[in-house]
């Protein structure tokens, strides 16, 4: 959209996923903008990368003697995705998230991470990895097989670390409105279960602006949920793009003995298309 015109130049604005290169031309229509806010179709980009951190203080925490604590820690997001040809493929890798806990006198440093393969679209990704999950063991005190009281002093511990098979999922455009999805099952000693899912809704606001939800948890001992928005630094989408994040949620870590770090987040985030 042409906002301002000079004698030999013109000013335009471009929306969402709308690029100009060197050397394109342009002419005088009368034909309706071309941007769509929820739906832009700037295609899938060659590269990204980024981070999203969310440092918290925890509220009531203690130490494993029950002791009063100042707590707090870090739950942090790091990828890397590539579409190395014209096919609609994408390589990532990804922590989904991994966690770092300090105050307590005692471990907490649950995570997740994955490498995957997806068919990936304007409006439309789905793929399959496989990775692994991380953090310490759970434990819980020993029943007695005839009072089913805990016996003083003996323990049962169970890992919730491992292998697994990883999906993503994204349904809508990357920077317009889509729902995302993301899971694992975790294949422990002798048996498959749940091992990770976390959820993200994106809504449009200006062409600039996003507002967007999520959250997840994981048998490892992290969760969280969050409320925030993004915002386009630079460029609307393709390469040149940068991209800023910031949210308010709570976070939650466990290392499967204590008491879990559990606290309110402020969190930033940024995403680099070169």
């Amino acid at each position: 959209m042409v906002v301002e015109t000079r004698e030999h130049s013109a000013l335009a604005r471009l929306g969402r996923g709308e690029t100009v290169r060197v050397g394109d031309t342009a002419v005088l229509t009368d034909a309706p903008a071309t941007a769509r806010l929820f739906f832009p179709e700037p295609g899938v980009p060659r590269l990204r990368y980024g981070f999203h951190a969310r440092p918290f203080l925890a509220l009531d925490a203690t130490t494993r003697l029950g002791r009063s604590a100042r707590a707090g820690g870090l739950l942090l997001d790091a990828f890397v995705a590539w579409r190395p040809s014209d096919l609609p493929l994408v390589l990532s890798a990804q922590f989904e998230p991994v966690g770092f806990g300090l105050g307590t006198g005692l471990r907490h440093t649950p995570g997740s991470a994955y490498v995957a393969a997806a068919y990936s679209t304007d409006f439309l990704e789905v793929g399959l990895g496989f990775g692994a999950q991380f953090g310490q063991k759970e434990c819980l005190p020993a029943l007695d097989p005839e009072t089913y009281l805990a016996i003083e002093g003996k323990n049962v511990c169970a890992s919730n670390a491992g292998p697994s098979v990883q999906q993503v999922l994204r349904l809508g455009a990357l920077d317009g409105f889509h729902i995302g999805w993301s899971s694992s099952i975790l294949s422990r000693e002798n048996q498959f279960r749940f091992g990770s899912g976390r959820g993200e809704i994106q809504v449009p606001l200006t062409p600039s602006l996003s507002l967007f939800g999520a959250g997840g948890g994981a048998a490892s001992g992290w969760n969280f949920g969050e409320l925030g928005v993004r915002s386009f630094l630079k460029g609307t989408g393709g390469a040149g793009t940068t991209v800023f994040s910031a949210s308010l949620g709570i976070v939650s870590l466990s290392d499967g003995t204590g008491s879990p770090l559990t606290g309110p987040s402020v969190s930033i985030g940024i995403e680099r298309r070169p």
